[in-house]
């Protein structure tokens, strides 16, 4: 009989059983039970009395103490109990009476059971495949006896004698495999009810005493085991569950008893577990090596890895990956370990240095499994993986922001929270090290993979047991880098791991490591993803930071400076991205700004209950409006204004442009709806041509509106079905959205209707959402609603919150660009004016300026709309008359003349007022000038009475007095503008407005002849002060600012009058070459506000195109700011031209290489002509393309067939610059790759600044002479390719190569120290030595002067902008030199063999490159270049976005 080992034993000792069976016969505890238990054959015993009698000795033995137990009696009935009559019986109850009896005689006999190997296995067998099972069903009627069993067998350890019966690895295989099966549920019969926690408990100290016992655990049993982990991962539960399992929600939201167990049986057997889990683990990882080493193939040597090869990482060197199954397995051994160091981390110790080896595997797919797990660990998630990210809602009210709570959300379900029951890094650092080593691992795969665990763990703080700060600041540099990762899988990675962060997470962590602004912090790189070249990673990051702001304007708007701070620029960054335009940019821009930025449904408006029939409908009457409204509209104004607030300019403007198209798109729908309607209603025979006409318009209007949108050709066939679908009350809706009545509240309900009519429509109508969504979008009356101008204009008065000034930037453009919207409150605003108005002794407040802009806008366009009482007026006038500052005068001004009825008599009294009696220092003198200078404009004919006094107030009584002079401490500019200064800025707008006011003849020739005399003054004195720097005494000095102010305001003015084209023909020549003093002020503040008025008149087409070769002048501008948005806007206005082949940047450049010809830095002096080799790649880079720069070279060279109009003696200029431009052209080319084509066309030439030569012999000569010095062209070609490298700028914009040229000028520098004038792009004219005023009159010679004079009496030689007057010059030119077109080869500046060589008939003919020193090397080498030329791009391409400096393409909506 087998003996149980002594572990098994009862306390009573083995060597003493003798002893105590002797006194167990003296105490006469003899079994009393006598009855039989077997029976015969033939003669069973009935099965109610076996069951009386098994159930009656079962009591009698439970009554027994095991220390009193008479073995001889016992013996017999342990004998009986175990014969096969019971144990096989087919009644259940008897089976389970009988093994409670046997497990009771374990009890009293051990430690010698009285059975024999092979009765034991028979009991044993009974015990796990009957009673275990019977267990996981509480309702089984014998469940008492199974649990008394149960517990038994674990007491007193009965359960080792399994361990001594022979081949009992099966049975110990079984009963593991059934126990489990009955936590989890897994067992035939069972109702998945819940088990009694005895059962688990039980069953927990039996398994945990079998694998203390057993010497080793039969196969099997670890995996058995191991396997209960696993139901902590619903794929595992989803994939792998058997056939009447209680199958379990995928979603788990709590564990499962198996899991508890087996997590009990490694925790509770931790050191026998550990070696075993180890083993399984090796064998594991030792199959898949095997396999990856079965099918890996020589590696090739002596191969320098490149970047396509480390991108193809795939298989990493394999010729044919493993078997899938292969990595099927360790997939799921990487799952457990996962769980494993969650729940039992003692049993781990042994496989964590695996991991610290296999993160360095040389094989790919390991090592990403690796890493994964390895984050996962540290992070504390299970096989359950993470739990879902966290939901950043946009349209929350209140936002999210606000919540008090600050930490993150805990996850409901228990699996899925991270919970590391170490800090992985103290108890296994070199293995943490090694996972943070790999964010620089070669294949982006395993890149990707780390960036995804180092999110998890930094948003889990190390599975809640917390990062120190050198580690969470270390992972948050490398989680940066990834943003900026050469590969869109590491980069996408790294927004999801962001993606995964709270708010507050993202203020606290991600905070740490610096905001928007700060470079190379987490959010500043974000935030460059937006304009990232692949699609889907801009998707990602723009929706992701749209909604983190959506989030933070709630905070933002209560106050929150660091909030501001770290968040605040997102939107800024989001709409700057419309500067690339791209389309798939600007939709995505479009999108989030209507679902994230300013959400349509934000702030959640609560439906009204429904009267009657569907609550779904939009009422069409505005009658019956929400009492309740003026809140939600309130709360989304302030998210309005807390966007335009905080936007820098440029994304303003963008902000704005989007608002502007809104009317135009509006246009477009409402077109698009009437042309649907008339398709569709029925016609007659004799509208059959209308109908076809219409069907035409459809289409082009259709092909008009999916321009815009990503994909083209689906949004046409979209518009065409919503066409063909006919919904009148879809059509109605969207009407809705449009119509300036509507309230804000009544398109919400309108859009969500549309919504919900399109999803229940037949036809599969709901694709059609994707299109018609975006599209009414654009076109409803989103922002600019008349349900948000009340709360505006509170927002305007109030300046809470300090929304002040955004409220009345966008009350000016709602005033501006949606008067319709405007009108409603017009009146509310002008009462709120009238009842402040101002008076001598007491001022307006601050805020009346910006609502008497928004005022006159909208007067100066819906006159009949404004108020027509008296009371409303006089308060106009007070405004006109005692308004401050000045500007709320001339706002008032132009609101009388634009809508009073009596406008004379207001102006009359207006005019008596600021005439009479006027002094500089005077009772609101500042105000009376401002008044003057408006009504110069807008009522100049009512002024002509005054015209002499006005005159009289500006010239002599403000600009011709010195009240400030010059002092050595002034600083040379200042913001800050006194009222001297002012006076006499306002002085010059009543000059100049006295020009523009005045209504003049059609005709161009009558009237120049009308205002030529009123002009000239005013043009003598505009071009004196640029001239003389701003200077106007010839006695008294003026301080430096004033004169910087006043030069900076005379440019501005002539520009101005020049957006008059019959003033422009008043700006001669000679006084437009002046201006470049300006572009080329030594202060910096002078050069940028010239550069603006110049971008603003050309954008918006008012210029003539000459002032286009003053932007160029800007290649040398030291100040970044104004050189990159000066660059930005030439590059974009030369693709806008190029897209719509309008060629006038291109015909310009004969006008900038005039300029360059009367530079004051010219001179023939190779040296010195290397800067106006810069000047030409300045225009080149801009403005150059191979398609247009045939054109280009035709025009530098159609220079030397001419000779300069201006002074003749500087023709030589021209043809040197002719010269170099050309051999600039052919070096760029070169370097490009480009095929230089000829220039099929004539190239016409302004008349006013060339003239005809005067002969056909000196026009051959000067086409044959060389201009370009030797010295120069040797080295011009690496002066070419040293401009295209790209430059790093000083921050102060300091340039080497200006501060080398810099001539010694004390004074007009920008910070008093003459060292500033390092910083000057070029050298500047002779005004800047130490007498300047003394060389004014010598800067134009006598002859210039006089010719002059002569054009304004004898002939007008200005620039003609006609190009009737052009066309007549260069037929004259041919003629004269007859046939010169056909002769502009010969006029090159370089012998002919350079020259391109006409091909045979196209028209278009391809230039052969020759062998010349000067312009290039031989073909093969130049070939050479041009290849490095366009690989070193694209290299350049791999990483870097485009910042705004280097974009290609700016919308004109923008700029204009």
């Amino acid at each position: 009989m087998p003996r149980a080992r002594k572990r098994a034993a009862s306390p009573v000792q083995v060597e003493e059983h003798t002893e105590t069976d002797h006194d167990m016969e003296d105490a006469g505890n003899a079994l009393q039970f006598n009855e039989p238990l077997t029976w015969k054959a033939g003669k069973p015993i009935a099965v109610s009395d076996l069951l009386r009698r098994l159930k009656t000795l079962a009591e009698e033995l439970q009554s027994i103490d095991q220390g009193a137990a008479d073995r001889e009696s016992l013996v017999p009935k342990a004998q009986e109990l175990a014969n096969v009559q019971l144990l096989g019986h087919k009644d259940g109850g008897v089976k389970a009476w009988t093994m409670l009896c046997i497990v009771e005689m374990f009890r009293l006999l051990a430690p010698d059971a009285p059975y024999k190997g092979g009765q034991l296995k028979q009991i044993f067998d009974i015990f796990v495949s009957t009673i275990v099972p019977a267990l996981a069903s509480p309702t089984d009627p014998y469940s008492q006896q199974n649990l008394a069993i149960l517990t038994s067998l674990t007491t007193i350890k009965s359960i080792v004698l399994l361990t001594d019966i022979p081949g009992s690895d099966r049975l110990i295989l079984n009963l593991f495999n059934n126990c489990f099966d009955v936590m989890s549920g897994n067992v035939r019969g069972g109702h998945g009810e819940t088990l009694p926690k005895n059962v688990e408990y039980h069953m927990t100290n039996m398994l945990c005493t079998l694998v203390d016992e057993c010497v080793a655990l039969p196969n099997g049993v670890i995996d058995i085991i191991l396997a209960q982990f696993l139901r902590a991962d619903p794929s595992a539960l989803a994939h792998g569950s058997k056939k009447g399992e209680a199958q379990q929600s995928v979603i788990l939201r709590e564990t499962n008893p198996a899991y508890n167990m087996a997590r009990s049986v490694c925790n509770t057997c931790a050191e026998k577990m550990s070696r075993a889990v180890g083993q399984y683990f090796s064998s594991v990882l030792i199959d898949a090596s095997e396999a990856v080493a079965a099918v890996k193939g020589p590696k090739p040597r002596g191969k320098k890895r490149t970047h396509d090869e480390s991108e193809d990482e795939s298989d990493d060197g394999l010729l044919t990956p493993p078997a899938e199954t292969d990595f099927e397995e360790v997939a799921k051994a990487h799952r457990l370990l996962r769980e494993l160091w969650r729940s039992s981390p003692d049993v781990v110790q042994n496989i964590v240095p695996q991991m610290e080896a296999e993160v360095a595997a040389e094989n790919v797919q390991l090592r990403t499994m690796a890493v994964q797990t390895v984050g996962d660990m540290i992070s504390g998630i299970g096989a359950a993986g993470p739990p879902p990210p966290a939901l950043l809602d946009p349209s929350a009210w209140p936002s999210q922001s606000l919540e008090t709570s600050t930490l993150p959300m805990q996850s409901q379900n228990a699996l899925l929270e991270p919970a590391a029951p170490h800090v992985f890094s103290s108890v296994y650092p070199a293995a943490y090290q090694a996972f943070v080593d790999r964010h620089r691992d070669k294949a982006a795969v395993v890149r990707s993979a780390w960036t995804t665990a180092a999110g998890l763990i930094v948003w889990s703080s190390g599975g809640g047991k917390g990062l120190d700060t050198e580690q969470e600041s270390q992972l948050l540099r490398h989680l940066s880098d990834m943003l900026v990762d050469q590969d869109e899988r590491v980069r996408l990675a790294a927004i999801q791991a962001v993606a995964r962060l709270e708010f507050s997470s993202i203020m606290q962590k991600l905070g740490s490591n610096g905001g928007l602004n700060t470079p190379g912090s987490v959010l500043c790189n974000l935030a460059d993803r937006i304009k990232d070249r692949k699609h889907h990673v801009r998707i990602a990051a723009t929706e992701l930071l749209a909604r983190i702001w959506g989030v933070a304007a709630g905070t933002i708007s209560e106050g929150s400076e660091r909030v501001r701070e770290l968040l605040g620029g997102i939107p800024t960054r989001i709409f700057m991205a419309f500067y690339v335009n791209d389309l798939h940019i600007n939709a995505l821009v479009l999108k989030v700004t209507h679902e994230s930025l300013l959400p349509v449904g934000y702030p959640p408006i609560k439906p009204k209950p429904a009267m009657s029939g569907d609550s779904q409908r939009v009422n069409d009457s505005q009658a019956q409006a929400d009492r309740d409204s003026g809140a939600p509209d309130a709360i989304r104004a302030e998210r309005i204004l807390v966007l335009v607030r905080d936007l820098e300019d440029k994304a303003r403007a963008v902000f704005f442009m989007l608002q502007h198209k809104q009317t135009n798109n509006a246009r477009y729908m409402e077109s698009y709806l009437t042309t649907c309607t008339e398709i569709n209603s029925a016609v007659s025979d004799d509208e059959a041509a209308s109908e076809k006409a219409t069907k035409k318009k459809l289409g082009t209007l259709i092909q008009q509106m999916s321009k815009s949108l990503l994909d083209p050709t689906a949004a046409a066939e979209h518009l065409h079905k919503f066409a063909k679908h006919h919904d009148r009350r879809s059509y109605q809706l969207i009407r809705f959205c449009y119509s300036p009545e509507s309230d804000y509240r009544k398109i919400f309900k309108a859009i969500k209707e549309l919504r919900k009519r399109m999803e229940d429509a037949p036809n599969n109508m709901v694709a059609v959402l994707e299109t018609m969504l975006p599209l009414v979008y654009s076109a409803s009356i989103l922002v600019y609603n008349r349900s948000h101008v009340p709360a505006i204009m509170d927002f305007a008065r109030t300046d809470e919150k300090g929304l002040g000034a955004a409220a009345h930037e966008v009350l000016k453009e709602i005033s501006t660009k949606a008067p319709e919207v405007f009108k409603v409150h017009v009146h509310e605003l002008c009462e709120g004016l009238k009842k402040r108005a101002p008076s001598a002794a007491t001022p307006n407040d601050a805020t009346a300026v910006d609502e008497l802009k928004a005022c006159a806008g909208f007067a100066d366009r819906f006159s009949e709309d404004m108020p027509k009482d008296r009371e409303f007026y006089k308060a106009m006038t007070a405004y006109a008359m005692h308004g401050v500052p000045p500007e709320a005068a001339k706002h008032a001004v132009t609101v009388i003349v634009a809508s009073a009825q009596k406008r004379e008599m207001y102006i009359k009294e207006l005019l008596k007022y600021c005439v009479t009696d006027f002094q500089y220092g005077a009772e609101s003198f500042l105000s009376r000038l401002a008044a003057l200078s408006q009504l110069r404009l807008v009522a100049n004919k009512d002024t002509e009475d005054h015209a002499d006094a006005i005159m009289e107030i500006a010239v002599k009584k403000i600009l011709g007095e010195v009240r400030t002079v010059e002092h050595d401490e002034d600083p040379p500019w200042t913001d800050e503008i006194d009222d001297d200064l002012c006076a006499k800025l306002w002085a010059l707008r009543i000059l100049v407005n006295g020009l523009r006011g005045v209504k003049t003849s059609s005709d161009p020739h009558e009237a120049i002849d009308e205002i030529r005399d009123a002009a000239a003054p005013v043009y003598r004195l505009l071009n004196t002060l640029i001239d003389r720097d701003g200077e106007l005494s010839k006695t008294t000095p003026t301080a430096k600012h004033h004169n910087a102010h006043l030069r900076l305001a005379a440019a501005n003015q002539l520009l101005k009058l020049s957006c008059n084209r019959v003033m422009d023909q008043l700006l001669t020549p000679l006084d437009f070459n002046r201006l470049t003093k300006i572009v080329q002020d030594p202060l910096p503040e002078v050069r940028a506000g010239f550069a603006k008025t110049l971008r603003k008149y050309l954008g918006l087409g008012k210029l003539p195109n000459r002032f286009y070769g003053l932007v160029f002048l800007y290649a040398f501008e030291p100040k970044k700011a104004t050189k990159e948005s000066t660059t930005t806007w030439l590059k974009s206005r030369a693709a806008m031209a190029a897209k719509t082949k309008d060629t006038t940047i291109e015909t310009v450049f004969s006008r900038f290489l005039s300029l360059l010809a009367h530079h004051q830095d010219f001179s023939p002096n190779p040296e010195d002509l290397e800067d106006f080799v810069e000047y030409i790649m300045y225009y080149l880079t801009n403005v150059a393309t191979e398609t247009n720069l045939p054109l280009i070279y035709h025009t530098a060279q159609r220079l030397k067939s001419v000779q300069d109009g201006i002074d003749p003696a500087k023709s030589e200029n021209l043809y040197i610059l002719s010269d170099l431009a050309e051999a600039v052209i052919r070096c760029f080319q070169d370097v490009h790759g480009w095929a230089l084509q000829l220039y099929s066309g004539k190239a016409r030439l302004p008349s006013g600044i060339f003239a005809q030569l005067p002969s056909h012999a000196m026009a051959q000569e000067i086409a044959d002479k060389r201009y370009l010095p030797d010295e120069l062209a040797d080295k011009l070609e690496d002066l070419v390719k040293a401009s295209m490298r790209p430059k790093k700028r000083k921050l102060d914009g300091s340039s080497k190569q200006a501060a080398k040229k810099a001539k010694p000028e004390p004074k007009l520098t920008a910070d008093g120290d003459t060292r500033a004038k390092k910083k000057l792009p070029v050298r500047k004219a002779p005004k800047a030595v130490k007498t300047p005023r003394k060389k004014r009159a010598e800067d134009v010679a006598s002859s210039a002067m006089r010719k002059s004079a002569r054009s304004s009496n004898v002939k007008n030689y200005a620039e003609d902008d006609s190009s009737d007057d052009d066309e007549e010059m260069v037929d004259q030119w041919q003629s004269d030199d007859g046939g010169e077109g056909n002769k502009e080869n010969v006029s090159s500046s370089t012998p002919p063999t350079s020259d391109p060589t006409p091909a045979p008939p196209p028209p278009v003919m391809k230039v052969e490159k020759a062998a010349k020193k000067t312009a290039a090397k031989p073909a093969p080498q130049r070939s050479t270049r041009a290849t490095r030329g366009v690989k070193s791009a694209k290299e350049k391409d791999i990483m870097d976005v485009p910042s705004d400096s280097d974009l290609s393409d700016v919308p004109s909506d923008v700029e204009a």
